[in-house]
């Protein structure tokens, strides 16, 4: 095994992806080999040369400069948000030797502008905080389903509001709040919960019939595995590339709209038919959980880089 070093602005961003990448590097045995994480920006004290690799991870802080670690050790990113800013990305993009995006469209854009080691790297799920919650094991047990959760909810959201997002001065992307408003004005047993994050978000999607997503900008957002992961059926937008490429079928591991009318009537059909609804749930849940989680992700970056 190798020893890698990961950076990331962990004071300001530890619930986001860097730590749930992190994690798996420990859950695969890598802290045995010295791996580390350590916070940007960097302290004089870091020996550059420790590790065999190093691995920023996109925490989303865009007003930080860039610092690379010193020497001739590989370098890698992991770019999340380039369809958020994209243009800040592609400038970090151009101090490492190898470049992983979590939105597929990104690697023909990156090529075009000059990056040519890119790599689609996507998001993915955390089976460890996946039906294990302290909450779920407390729930009595005749309340109990076949995943181990009552489902108590009809339709549930976990993350944050937004009212599209600003680029070049107009907004672009999806109006998430007032998705939400509708599809919640649509279903009154509903649970909306802001900033909750792994095992919490793991107890409030497991104990929803019904799992709703909604992109800001056409990405494959996590929450895209995690409701499945959490063996909940997932009621997602699919003007999202990538969906397919992964081997996702819509009406088998997940139902997709492409309107808030046909996502409303997807979640009545789901509700009506729960026979229909737990298979959906658990061939999706199977799927991300054999093929999706960050330990698949880790192995991807360490075949693809070749240390």
């Amino acid at each position: 095994m190798k020893s890698p070093g990961l950076f990331y602005n962990a004071d300001i961003r530890n619930n986001g992806t860097a730590r749930r990448v992190s994690e798996a590097f420990f859950r695969m045995g890598f802290k045995d080999t010295g791996f580390e994480r350590y916070s940007r920006p960097f302290h004089d004290k870091v020996d550059y040369d420790k590790h065999d690799f190093w691995l920023f991870v996109d925490d989303g802080r865009d007003d930080i400069p860039m610092e690379v670690p010193k020497g001739d050790t590989p370098k890698c990113c992991y770019l999340i948000d380039t369809h958020l800013g994209y243009a800040q990305r592609l400038e970090w993009a151009k101090h490492f030797d190898y470049v992983f995006v979590a939105q597929l469209p990104t690697v023909d854009k990156f090529k075009q502008d000059g990056i040519e080691n890119v790599h689609w790297l996507p998001l993915a799920c955390t089976p460890s905080t996946d039906l294990t919650a302290g909450e779920l094991l407390r729930a009595p047990q005749e309340t109990k389903g076949e995943w181990g959760v009552n489902k108590r909810h009809d339709v549930v959201f976990v993350g944050y509001l937004n009212n599209g997002h600003i680029v070049d001065g107009e907004q672009q992307g999806n109006d998430r709040t007032a998705a939400l408003d509708y599809i919640f004005r649509c279903f009154k047993n509903n649970w909306l919960s802001l900033n909750t994050f792994f095992a919490d978000a793991a107890v409030r999607y497991a104990r929803g019939r019904v799992g709703f997503n909604i992109s800001i900008r056409d990405d494959l957002n996590m929450r895209f595995f995690e409701i499945m992961s959490c063996g909940t059926c997932l009621v997602t937008n699919t003007d999202v590339v990538g969906i397919e490429e992964l081997g996702f079928e819509d009406g088998v591991h997940f139902m997709g709209y492409k309107t808030l009318e046909e996502a409303r009537d997807k979640i009545q059909f789901a509700l009506e038919n729960p026979m229909e609804r737990e298979d959906i749930a658990k061939a999706g849940h199977n799927l991300v959980r054999s093929a999706h989680t960050y330990e698949h992700r880790v192995k991807q970056i360490i075949e693809t880089i070749g240390v």
